[in-house]
This record gives C-alpha cells, structure tokens and sequence, in this order.
C-alpha cells in the first residue's frame, strides 16, 4: 500500500475515534475518546433549526402556515436533485452509475422512476460518484428521508472520505470492509 494511503488509513482510524458514537459495549481501542465532546459535525446540527425534508427551515415565522402551505414548500425531490447534480456534474449516466460500482439496471429504475425509494448505501455511492461534498450528501439523503448518523460506524468512515475529498468508492469499500462492515454496492 503506497505512503498516501497509509497515512489516510491512520487518519481515518483517529477520525472514527474522535466522531463515532460507539455503543457503550463496543470497545474502539486503547487510545481514549472524546466522552464530553459531541462530533464537530453533530455540532452543527444542534445549532440548527428543524429542516424538513426539502430542507426549508421551520421556524415561529411559517409555524403559522396550513399544512397545505407547509406541503406546497417542500422542494425538489430526490430524483430531481439527483438528476440535476448529474446533469451539472457534466458526467454521463454511464460514468455516474460506473463511478458509483451500480448495476446499469439499478440506475436505470432511479431514472425511470421518479418515485422509486433506493437504500441508502445506493444514495451515498450516487454522491461519491458525484464528488459531493458533505452538506450536499446530506441534502441528497435527506430528500430520501436519510441521514448520516454519528452513531453508525459505516456514516462515519463514509464522511471521513468525503470530508477528504476521497471519492474512489473501492478506497471506500476497502476501509468499510476491514471494519468488518458492508461496502457500497
């Protein structure tokens, strides 16, 4: 394994200790963890206020509006973030389902189905491919009613990549697989 990937490797092992919300009965190493620290990142969702799925904030100022108003607000939905991040990605289909290690077939039912709902691992590797950044993958998600969790071991490796600016999603299934976790299909 070359020295870049190395060093990414340990970075990634500081980064899971410093970020992930293990369950108390799981162990991550000898080295200690931050107990009284929330992750940087759930940190920013703490100051924030409640998004809905469109990501339009709900605030005192529109708690007033009927549900009607509420549902007329709700955005773009997921295909239509999805395919537009595709289109300004300046990235064919076949690059996009490719880079992101899918099967012609399944991509072909996103696009053919604006109401067809994929997994989440289908979503983030759609965002790898597309080399969104964290706030972008996390709208994505959201307007598939996902979220990344700091309490999922496999969230926080896929936000250290992201973070990174790493996008090879078989660098990606290598550190989720030595974690003894599932890879993005």
């Amino acid at each position: 394994m070359d020295e870049r990937i190395k060093k990414l490797f340990n970075d990634l092992e500081q980064y899971i200790q410093e970020n992930w919300a293990a369950p108390e009965n799981e162990s991550l190493s000898e080295s200690p963890t931050k107990t009284d620290q929330s992750p940087s990142w759930a940190e920013d969702q703490d100051s924030m206020d409640i998004y809905s799925k469109s990501g339009a904030v709900f605030s005192e100022s529109n708690s007033s509006l009927s549900l009607e108003d509420l549902i007329g607000e709700a955005g773009e939905t997921f295909h239509e973030v999805l395919f537009r991040k595709i289109s300004q990605s300046g990235m064919t289909d076949v690059e996009v389902y490719k880079r992101a290690n899918m099967d012609r077939k399944l991509f072909s039912k996103i696009r053919s189905n604006p109401a067809y709902h994929p997994r989440k691992d289908t979503i983030l590797a759609l965002a790898i491919a597309l080399k969104l950044n964290i706030e972008e993958t996390q709208d994505l998600l959201s307007r598939a009613e996902y979220a990344l969790s700091p309490s999922s071991k496999s969230d926080v490796i896929i936000r250290y990549f992201i973070e990174h600016k790493e996008y090879d999603i078989h660098l990606i299934n290598i550190a989720l697989d030595d974690h003894g976790l599932p890879i993005l299909e």
